[in-house]
């Protein structure tokens, strides 16, 4: 069957997608490529008279998204609009929403339930959702080619078939996702299952959904996006978001808390680690959890990627407090990067935790065996294959040397086949790669920094820069589907390729 009947045209050119995508030293950088949509221009200059600061760190309260929950809906409804958001308060942003607010809405749901959402497009381009991190028919994926058109409806109807994990949702438009996530269109999306609920984690007030995302503000509260040509690296923001709210705080119990975190920035890596408690629990990973809990004192995540973590606060006392910052992560890039914001090595706060109140139940414990993960051979692999991720002539980030065609099939795989898959990065920049329609686990890799995320299931992994990651995946799904670097800005120009398992 030709599956190039089923993609409408969409082939870049060098000249079109020419990007600042170079190293420090170098003076090859392209024409400015990036204009945000007409609905999201940038915001105009800013008046000497407004003031330096618009509020204080820690200041505004967390905002904790409210629930889809698919034990009591059928079916859920979902709008892409422009909305005004009170981000700051006693201040309105622009930005896009899926119900008219921010943060977007979680969607809970278990494993063997039927997912049915409406999804109606009411901004002026064609955009598409991709729930990323589950295995769902072609058709529901969310691949660019099916982006619906201004006021077109889309219906969602699938079945959960894999276990519980963390997993989001976010649009996926050809050359517009970037600005899409940035100005808010994403949320997450949590699976559950029966094997999870008999550990007892912590859970209803202390279950905290976190997504990450570093912004870029004007004086007045307006987003900016893209400023630069060195945008195209990456966009870095100055203003650390958690779940819509610039550097909250959140009142708590001396107790543990299970923290579901998803990097939604556009560009920017995580050393996560905590002020006011010296370390803290992985139990899960992009596709659900560990066999183990592993303790850690610092954790990467990068774009995409999301960590389940658990911090135990039991030794506290009212008036104590924790912060959970990033220590920087330098060793993502030796690329240059828009100066006026902090750089990926910069230390930033992130979220202020209050002790206000005494908890009566410190004597839970974490079970010492949390899943079974199947580790899957190097002999099961029928096949090797090598993905390049570099930079060619006119400073275009690529996959294998070649710009995405919406056009054209990359590689073919063969339905049921289990393959290798190795991930070379050529340039001096880490890239999450991100691959559709497929779990993979994590064989090796090249560089010497340890990755605790590695040991669990994945659908993102880190590349550093000048390493090869070794993936190992079987392919159960069959389509059309995308593979591409999640550093937005990257695969919104020609980060991606498409493959078809057949």
């Amino acid at each position: 069957m030709n599956r190039r009947n089923f993609l409408y045209s969409f082939s870049f050119t060098a000249a079109a997608i020419i990007i600042g995508g170079c190293d420090k030293d170098s003076k090859n950088n392209g024409d400015t490529a990036g204009k945000l949509n007409e609905s999201q221009k940038l915001p105009s200059k800013l008046s000497k008279n407004e003031t330096d600061d618009m509020f204080k760190p820690f200041t505004q309260e967390l905002k904790i998204p409210k629930e889809i929950n698919f034990e009591t809906i059928a079916k859920g409804k979902f709008n892409a609009q422009k909305s005004l958001v009170a981000i700051y308060k006693d201040k309105k942003t622009e930005v896009l929403t899926f119900q008219g607010d921010l943060p977007n809405p979680t969607i809970r749901i278990k494993k063997g339930d039927k997912f049915e959402l409406d999804f109606t497009n009411s901004l002026e381009k064609a955009t598409i959702i991709h729930w990323h991190g589950l295995i769902v028919p072609e058709e529901m994926d969310g691949h660019p080619k099916d982006a619906i058109s201004t006021q077109e409806t889309k219906e969602y109807r699938y079945k959960i078939n894999q276990k519980a994990g963390t997993f989001w949702y976010h649009t996926h438009p050809h050359g517009r996702t970037g600005e899409e996530i940035y100005y808010g269109l994403s949320g997450l999306y949590i699976v559950e299952d029966e094997d999870e609920k008999k550990l007892n984690l912590p859970s209803g007030e202390f279950e905290l959904p976190l997504i990450i995302q570093d912004r870029r503000f004007d004086k007045k509260a307006n987003l900016i996006y893209k400023e630069t040509e060195l945008d195209h690296n990456g966009v870095l923001g100055d203003v650390v978001l958690v779940n819509s709210t610039p550097f909250p705080y959140k009142n708590v119990k001396n107790t543990k808390y299970r923290l579901r975190i998803l990097n939604s920035s556009s560009a920017r890596t995580y050393r996560l680690a905590f002020e006011g408690i010296e370390s803290f629990t992985l139990i899960g990973t992009d596709g659900g959890l560990l066999e183990k809990p592993i303790t850690v004192k610092d954790i990467v995540i990068a774009v995409a990627e999301r960590i389940d973590i658990i911090i135990d606060l039991k030794d506290k006392k009212i008036g104590d407090t924790i912060t959970l910052k990033t220590l920087g992560f330098k060793e993502a890039s030796n690329f240059a990067t828009n100066e006026k914001y902090p750089s990926l090595g910069a230390k930033m706060d992130i979220i202020k935790f209050k002790v206000t109140q005494l908890s009566t139940n410190n004597s839970a414990q974490l079970p010492r065996k949390l899943s079974s993960i199947l580790k899957m051979k190097e002999s099961d692999a029928s096949k090797t294959r090598t993905i390049t991720m570099e930079i060619i002539e006119g400073g275009i980030w690529t996959l294998n040397k070649k710009p995405y065609d919406m056009e054209r099939i990359d590689e073919r795989v063969k339905l049921g086949s289990t393959e290798i898959w190795e991930i070379k990065n050529t340039a001096h920049m880490a890239h999450p790669f991100h691959i559709h329609g497929v779990h993979f686990q994590v064989l090796d890799r090249t560089s010497k920094i340890d990755f605790p995320t590695d040991k669990g299931w994945k659908d993102t992994v880190l590349v550093m820069p000048v390493e090869t990651v070794r993936i190992i995946m079987k392919f159960t799904m069959p389509g059309l589907f995308i593979f591409h670097c999640h550093i937005l800005e990257h695969e919104d120009h020609a980060m991606m390729a498409n493959f078809l398992v057949e």
